[in-house]
Parts: C-alpha cells; sequence; structure tokens
C-alpha cells in the first residue's frame, strides 16, 4: 500500500483511474471520471468475481477529470468498480456548475450521473440563490449527450426557498410532503402544500409551478390570502397565479370560487383578481353552476358577470352584466329591501365623511327596474313606496338613503304614500 499513499500525498492517485471509470459498456464520453486530489487513508480488496472495492478515509477530495466545474469531498469514501457507483460519507459536499449540494452521506452513480443524497440535504441553485432543504434528494444532473436539464425528486416534506436572482431580499418557502423540479423551472410539490412571505400565504393539496416563467397552480383546497393591512383572502378547488418581479400580481380560483375582503364576499364559479403591490386592483367574476354574487353589510350584487375596480383595494365600483340586481338593507332589523335591476346594473362607491366607503350611487341599464322606499329623518311612520321602470335609471344616495332616482326612456311607475299621509 506504500506506493499508493505516495500517489496520495503527491496529489494524483493516477493509478487508481482505470477501477473508477464505468465499465466500457456503460461508458460514455460526457460521464464522470473521478480524480482523487487528495486522501488521508486508502485501502482496496478484490473480489471473486473480478470487482473490486477501494475505501477512502481521513478526509477526501475528489473532481471529475472531463467536468473541471464537478467537486466533491467527504470524510470517507467507498467506490464499488462493478457498480460503477462512488458512495460518500460524512460532511458531504457536491459541487457542479448548476448547484451545490450539502448532505450527510451521498451515492454517486457514474453511469446515470445520479447523485443520492440523504441527511440534512441542503441543495443551492447557484445562478437564482434558491435553495432546496430536505432528509433526501435524488439529483440526475444535467450532462451533455445523457439529458439536457436536471431532475430532481425530495420526499420527507422539504423545503424550498425560492428566489429569482440571488439578491431577492424575501424569497417565496415552499413546503411540501414530495417535490420534483425539472430544470430551473417547472417543479411538482404534492401533499399538504404551503407556499409564503411575509406579504402572502397560499395552501393547496398540490401545486404545479414554472418557476422561471412567473407562474403556478394550486390544486384542491385551494387557497391564497394577503398579509397586507387591508387584508384579502381567495379560495377555490383551483388557482392559478402569477408573479412579476417577485411580486404576485395575478389570480385565477376556479371552481367553487369565493373571495373575501374587508368590506366584501365575492363568490362564482371563476374569480380572477389583479394585484400590484400586493393589494387587489380590479377583479372579474363569472360562471353557469353558481351564480355570480357580491355580498357586504349593506349591499348584494348578482348577475351572469361581475367587473370589480378596487384601486389600492379600495372598492370604487363594481358593473354587474346579465339579468343584473343590486339590492340594499338599510340595517340588521330591517326586514325588506331596496333593489335595481337591469341588463347592466353599475354601483359607484365613495369615502364619506365619516372615513366609511359607501356605495353612493347605482345605475341600471336596458329594462331598468327599481323599488325602493324613501325614509323621511324628520317624519316618523312608514316610508314613502317607489316602483320605477325605464331604459335607464339612476339612483343617488346620501347618509340617509336614496336621495334621488332619474328614470329615462319609457318612464312609468307608481309612488305609494302611507295612509294619512299628503302625496309629495
Amino acid at each position: 500500500m506504500l506506493p499508493l499513499r505516495l500517489l496520495a500525498g503527491g496529489g494524483a492517485l493516477a493509478a487508481m483511474l482505470a477501477g473508477l471509470r464505468p465499465d466500457p459498456a456503460h461508458a460514455q464520453q460526457q460521464q464522470c471520471t473521478v480524480v482523487f486530489d487528495s486522501v488521508g487513508t486508502f485501502t482496496q480488496a478484490t473480489f471473486s468475481g473480478g470487482g473490486q472495492r477501494q475505501r477512502f478515509w481521513d478526509g477526501v477530495f475528489a473532481h471529475c477529470a472531463n467536468q473541471p466545474n464537478t467537486k466533491m469531498r467527504a470524510d470517507s469514501v467507498e467506490w464499488y468498480s462493478q457498480r460503477g457507483r462512488v458512495d460518500l460519507f460524512g460532511a458531504v459536499r457536491f459541487e457542479d456548475s448548476t448547484v451545490t449540494l450539502d448532505a450527510d452521506r451521498a451515492a454517486y452513480f457514474l453511469a446515470t450521473e445520479r447523485l443520492e443524497a440523504y441527511g440534512d440535504v441542503r441543495l443551492v441553485n447557484r445562478s437564482s440563490g434558491s435553495v432546496l432543504t430536505g432528509p433526501n434528494l435524488i439529483y440526475d444532473r444535467p450532462v451533455p449527450g445523457l439529458r439536457s436539464e436536471s431532475r430532481m425528486e425530495a420526499t420527507g416534506r422539504p423545503t424550498i426557498e425560492y428566489r429569482t436572482a440571488p439578491d431577492t431580499v424575501e424569497p417565496y418557502v415552499i413546503v411540501g410532503n414530495r417535490v420534483l423540479m425539472r430544470g430551473n423551472d417547472a417543479a411538482w410539490v404534492a401533499g399538504a402544500v404551503t407556499i409564503d412571505r411575509s406579504d402572502f400565504h397560499a395552501v393547496g393539496d398540490s401545486a404545479e409551478l414554472q418557476l422561471n416563467r412567473g407562474h403556478g397552480t394550486l390544486v384542491g383546497h385551494a387557497h391564497v390570502e394577503g398579509a397586507d393591512s387591508a387584508g384579502y383572502s381567495i379560495s377555490g378547488r383551483e388557482i392559478g397565479f402569477r408573479f412579476e418581479d417577485s411580486q404576485l400580481h395575478w389570480v385565477q380560483a376556479r371552481a367553487l370560487a369565493e373571495a373575501e375582503s374587508a368590506a366584501w364576499r365575492i363568490v362564482a364559479d371563476t374569480l380572477e383578481f389583479s394585484l400590484v403591490e400586493d393589494q387587489i386592483q380590479s377583479g372579474l367574476a363569472w360562471g353557469d353552476s353558481i351564480r355570480p354574487s357580491a355580498v357586504s353589510e349593506d349591499h348584494t350584487i348578482t348577475a351572469d358577470s361581475l367587473a370589480i375596480d378596487t384601486p389600492n383595494q379600495l372598492l370604487r365600483e363594481v358593473r354587474a352584466f346579465g339579468m343584473a340586481r343590486a339590492t340594499s338593507v338599510r340595517d340588521s332589523v330591517d326586514t325588506g329591501s331596496d333593489w335595481v335591476a337591469g341588463d347592466t346594473v353599475i354601483a359607484a362607491f365613495d369615502t364619506l365623511g365619516t372615513g366609511e366607503r359607501s356605495m353612493t350611487s347605482l345605475e341600471a341599464r336596458g329594462q331598468a327596474q327599481a323599488f325602493y322606499r324613501i325614509f323621511d329623518p324628520v317624519l316618523a311612520g312608514d316610508p314613502d313606496i317607489n316602483y320605477s321602470r325605464g331604459i335607464t335609471i339612476v339612483a343617488r344616495f346620501g347618509a340617509f338613503g336614496v336621495e334621488q332616482v332619474d328614470v329615462f326612456g319609457q318612464a312609468d311607475g307608481i309612488h305609494l304614500v302611507p295612509a294619512g299621509r299628503e302625496r309629495p
């Protein structure tokens, strides 16, 4: 053994290269040819079948002769020639041009360029700075002539800290029972999936992510919510989302879709929202099995579809299309409701002097109808009742309810005054 130890001290171990190449039947030009740069102690055994086992310990450093960016180190290493496999034990570090990987132990299969890592696994993507940690990982390396992009599989509920670039201020933290990744782009996460950042939280039974393209889908009991002061939550059987410059800018909930903010709850088959700086700016709602509706403490708007403007997450306008109807209730003990209906209904909102966000006008277009009560703040008793029809109806609201109603085109209707009160 003395000559081999001297070679190790010289840093080449050239006499051992033949034993560290894959069998000729499996060899390909792109596969790693392992060169040991430094070992502490070395032993070798030959089996009756002709195979060899070589062991190195007390600190081992190696690299691939034909892949200069691929390096390995470990406390100890075992090589089995018939298996074409290198086993690494203790403080394992593996590096290539795309990733660095640390683990307690690993197995490197030369013929297939597969690395299996176990125990406190930590993989870092060199280009993006994204990090995967977990109890185990299978890493199929990208090697010309064998595979064009990497493939990874991790189980045991691994965690991904996803970044678009190494200098990303805050990553998205993705956790699931099982993760499959292809290249730097595609990822599939299954089993109690969570995606978190300080301003964002999402859950689902599974997720499909196109990371570099900035979009993904949550499937099964999907739920997304913002953590800003205004707050919002969106849920559905499936939720698609898109990122831009590490910011969520589009969300679509499908099947039993529901969205809720501090002031409104919206349900439909499909809900879609645009966001800027983590605040909802606009939204759409449509569907057949569930008639879209937007409900607040004081109002309900239903139609075949809804369009919602919420700049900086302040409700400004709701546009309802197709058999649209808007109703309002004065207070919790009010047994009736005012309503406006038409082919299209447009509800406008503004901030009152009290600081509250309130409806300021309702406009119905096309076969417009309106039923409303007029409460006089001075006179006690029952309100006046008005029913109007026309091509267009515009109702304006004040602090005490309806202040003015204008009816345009083929206008008719009826106005009822409580008994004992003179008609206005």
